[in-house]
């Protein structure tokens, strides 16, 4: 029977554990058999951690992992629901649901605790398997799902602020004020909200995380820490090549997307829409997430961010200044892949550019700057 029992659990844990969600399952004793890896994730487990296999529910609850994880209310109801449902005398439901708090990111956060009773064919208990979900209508998890899952992923990972070297990427419309006049106010917003949809799907496709969106201006951060090993050498290289590659074919987007409003009749030609991008390298930000009520963004802090945002602003006429400080960051295959020969470059300093920019001046005037645009680089095919 017990072996009958074990296989049966198992099959349970592999349909839970296809399903990526936050799972436990005990067996009809009440002991702790399995815990996904996403529970594990949210809890902040790591292989050192003791997760309590084996341990009865009671036991189980008080260890340092699920105690931090739980709010004390929600471990002692949990206990005394489960500690009933497993008792031999009792007829527990095949399907329940009861609300329950995690701790998480140091906030309490409501989820629903769904629990299915396992049974054999025989209708023996073989255990109990619990999936914490959250409190979301179908129609908000829906749009929470169109976003790009590796980016949120990235995100997650940002729980604990701290110091990380990074690339940053400014963009924004050059003369948006006269293109916004010019448009249909339904036009212009489409235009902008294609612009945003463009630069965040080069985002995501680079490895980078999408900072704040104000008007048609837009963000990005690629974090050194989670660049992908593109194969260039140092992983501070890699960022700075994805931010590079991406400041590189934002621009031929958007006249992609300016042809394909045009097509559909919108009053806009090439001409009318470039764009202008600040690049620059910061070692030491401050990054981590900011979570309200009504959002979910990273954010980072530090001179360089000022500095690139200081770089976008100066940038005119679809100009795509670029830092000496990131450029220098690129190993030679990156800059080869990119179409960089960095023995050819001049520099300028930002205030020959600037003119009479007091804050660019101010902020970022003695920066090493060169626009790419101008050198017609492009990355290699792949």
């Amino acid at each position: 029977m017990d072996d009958r029992l074990s296989a049966l659990r198992q099959s349970v844990v592999e349909a839970l554990e296809a399903s990526r969600t936050a799972a436990q399952v005990y067996d009809d004793d009440g002991r702790l058999r399995w815990v996904s890896e996403q529970m594990l994730e949210l809890a902040g487990a790591d292989g050192s951690t003791e997760v309590g296999y084996g341990l009865h529910l009671g036991e189980g609850l008080e260890l340092p992992l699920w105690s931090s994880m739980l709010a004390p209310e929600t471990r002692r109801a949990l206990r005394e629901d489960l500690e009933a449902r497993f008792a031999d005398a009792g007829d527990p439901a095949p399907l329940w649901v009861s609300p329950v708090e995690l701790n998480l990111a140091k906030r309490r956060r409501p989820v629903g605790m769904l629990g299915l009773t396992v049974r054999a064919p025989d209708g023996a208990l073989a255990g109990t398997a619990l999936v914490f979900a959250p409190l979301l209508p179908a129609r908000v998890l829906a749009l929470v799902s169109e976003g790009d899952e590796a980016m949120f992923t990235r995100m997650a990972d940002l729980t604990e602020p701290r110091r990380r070297p990074t690339a940053v990427v400014f963009a924004d419309i050059d003369s948006s004020g006269r293109l916004s006049r010019m448009l249909p106010t339904p036009a212009y917003f489409e235009l902008v909200r294609r612009f945003t949809t463009t630069f965040d799907d080069l985002v995501a496709r680079h490895g980078g995380i999408v900072g704040k969106h104000a008007g048609d201006g837009a963000s990005a951060f690629f974090l050194a820490a989670q660049a992908d090993d593109a194969g260039y050498g140092t992983a501070e290289s890699d960022a700075a090549a994805a931010a590079v590659s991406v400041a590189l074919a934002f621009p031929a987007a958007v006249q992609a997307l300016v042809e394909e409003l045009a097509r559909e009749g919108v009053g806009v030609g090439p001409a009318d829409c470039r764009v202008n991008l600040g690049v620059h390298w910061g070692a030491n930000l401050y990054i981590g997430q900011i979570v309200t009520g009504g959002r979910l963004e990273v954010t980072a802090l530090g001179d360089e961010v000022n500095e690139c945002a200081r770089l976008e602003h100066v940038a005119t006429g679809g100009q795509t200044l670029v830092s000496k400080t990131v450029l220098e960051r690129l190993d030679a295959d990156a800059a080869r892949h990119l179409g960089i020969d960095p023995m050819t470059l001049t520099y300028r300093v930002l205030a020959d550019l600037a003119g009479t920019d007091t804050k660019a001046l101010r902020d970022a005037g003695s920066l090493a700057v060169v626009d790419l645009a101008a050198l017609g680089t492009g990355e290699s095919a792949p």
